[in-house]
């Protein structure tokens, strides 16, 4: 199958959407298919080392949509390319599959509008989503119509290699209590607001509990994050090292025990998916994506608010029995969002796009997990 993903921003640039696209691109050009990856970052064009073409240049969508068998746009807040390689697909009657991958929520009605304007309820397109929480806005913006759930994915087998060796969860016994959090350091990631819950937290803690801090991550507000720690007299327990590479963030982990998402428009949460495959106890905001891998008192806690994680966060630096109970849950029962699965559901969303394309109006109800079927002995 020739595969036309078209992303607005893609590497060299760094985050949840161009992580998904590069991985999702290799695993289908490891499969077999042929893969190609339209976007407007600038960089390096051609064949890259997975044998998947990279092209960036947006005056050769017509093309490429033209002799594609399946387009998946990828869609963010704001992403034209992406929604003209859509559109284009369908009014050329390729099927083609657009993924919102960020939280439309309170600005639902400014994409009503384009929806209505630009027809998007009508065109045959396949509409789905990174997680339940992201899925909602989209189906009002569509009026109802169908979306279908395609979360990201992780290589759980190579995150779960973090505490393979050790069966006592981390963080037991040995040391202060370890909390990590691997983000972009934006705004939007709310990173301030962080350095703000854990002064909190520190503060609410008897002073004979040891706390460490390491929050990953680069970003426009890094060096506002490394200037307040050193304000706020935090530089002791708390470090920002910036980015770090993936065998990095896995070596650190090895020595976590709890991993913190502060964001409150987290569409799905690569990094806490990875942190929950390695073991680590979670505390996320409720109402994002992370509540798709998160059941609130079983692989990690969900706050309705600040206030709320700042009590999440005391309880699982005092309380070493609820922090080990998590921990070996997580360690123990790998998530359902492995690349296999993964796969598999988008495999079922390009056969949903197909057929929408084709006209048999076949109804698009949510495929159930890979785990929902039988497995193998494997």
């Amino acid at each position: 199958m020739k595969i036309l993903h078209a992303t607005d921003t893609y590497a060299p640039t760094v985050g949840g959407i161009e992580v998904l696209v590069h991985d999702l691109a290799a695993h289908q050009a490891a499969a077999g298919h042929d893969v190609t990856v339209l976007t407007r970052t600038p960089g390096p064009t051609g064949v890259d080392s997975n044998g998947v073409m990279v092209v960036r240049d947006a005056r050769a969508m017509r093309a490429l949509v033209a002799e594609a068998d399946m387009v998946h746009a990828h869609v963010s807040a704001i992403s034209p390319l992406a929604l003209r390689a859509a559109e284009i697909a369908a009014a050329q009657r390729v099927p083609a599959v657009a993924t919102v991958h960020s939280m439309w929520a309170a600005a639902w009605p400014l994409f009503r509008a384009a929806a209505l304007a630009r027809g998007w309820d009508q065109l045959s397109i396949q509409w789905t989503a990174v997680s339940e929480a992201a899925a909602d806005p989209v189906r009002r913006v569509l009026g109802g119509r169908p979306v279908l759930i395609l979360p990201n994915a992780v290589d759980t087998d190579l995150w779960a290699a973090a505490h393979a060796a050790d069966s006592t969860p981390s963080g037991q016994e040995r040391g202060p209590v370890t909390i990590v959090s691997v983000m972009r350091v934006a705004r939007r990631k709310r990173p301030l607001r962080l350095l703000a819950v854990l002064r909190r937290v520190r503060a609410a803690l008897p002073s004979d509990v040891e706390v460490r801090v390491v929050l990953v991550g680069d970003g426009p507000q890094l060096g506002r994050l490394q200037a307040r720690i050193s304000d706020w007299g935090m530089q002791g327990w708390v470090e920002a090292p910036g980015a770090l590479e993936h065998h990095q963030i896995r070596a650190l982990y090895e020595r976590a025990d709890v991993f913190v998402a502060p964001a409150t428009l987290e569409s799905f949460g690569i990094a806490a998916l990875e942190a929950r495959a390695s073991g680590l106890a979670v505390v996320a905001r409720a109402g994002t994506g992370v509540a798709d891998f998160v059941a609130d008192g079983v692989e990690g806690l969900l706050a309705r608010t600040d206030a709320e994680m700042v009590g999440q966060l005391a309880l699982l630096c005092t309380d070493a029995a609820a922090r080990a109970r998590i921990q070996r849950h997580n360690a123990t029962v790998r998530p359902a969002y492995d690349w296999s699965d993964v796969l598999w559901r988008t495999t079922y969303a390009y056969d949903a796009a197909a057929e929408l394309t084709a006209g048999t109006s076949r109804s698009a109800q949510q495929a159930p997990l890979k785990t929902d079927r039988p497995r193998s002995a494997a």
